[in-house]
C-alpha cells in the first residue's frame, strides 16, 4: 500500500519541477549566414561546424541570400562554403549570430 503515496509524491515533484523551470535547458542557438552578392551565380552549400569540428547544419544559399540555422550548439562555430572565405562566430542562446561569406578577405 506504499505505492500510492509514492506515486502521488512523484507526480507532485514532477509538476513542481516543470512549473519552476527546472527542466532540461536547450543548449542551442541560431545563426544567420549570408552569401555575398559578389559570389559567382550558383548556389553554395553552406556548412556550419561546431567547435568540436562536427558538422552541425548545412543548406544551399544563392549569392545575396541568407540562410537561417537553428539548433546550433552554443559556442564558437566555423561557417564554410566551397570557393568562399570561411568565417567564425560565437553562438549564444540570447541572440542570433550573423556571418557573411565572401570571395575576398580570406
Amino acid at each position: 500500500m506504499l505505492r500510492r503515496p509514492l506515486l502521488a509524491l512523484a507526480v507532485v515533484a514532477l509538476g513542481a519541477l516543470s512549473l519552476t523551470g527546472c527542466g532540461a535547458h536547450d543548449s542551442t542557438g541560431q545563426i544567420a549566414v549570408t552569401v555575398s552578392e559578389n559570389a559567382a551565380e550558383h548556389p553554395y552549400e553552406v556548412r556550419v561546424y561546431a567547435a568540436t569540428g562536427k558538422l552541425s547544419e548545412h543548406q544551399r544559399v544563392f549569392p545575396g541570400g541568407t540562410a537561417d540555422f537553428a539548433g546550433i550548439p552554443l559556442g564558437r562555430v566555423t561557417v564554410r562554403a566551397t570557393d568562399l572565405c570561411s568565417a567564425k562566430a560565437t553562438v549564444t542562446d540570447d541572440h542570433v549570430a550573423t556571418v557573411t561569406l565572401a570571395t575576398t578577405g580570406c
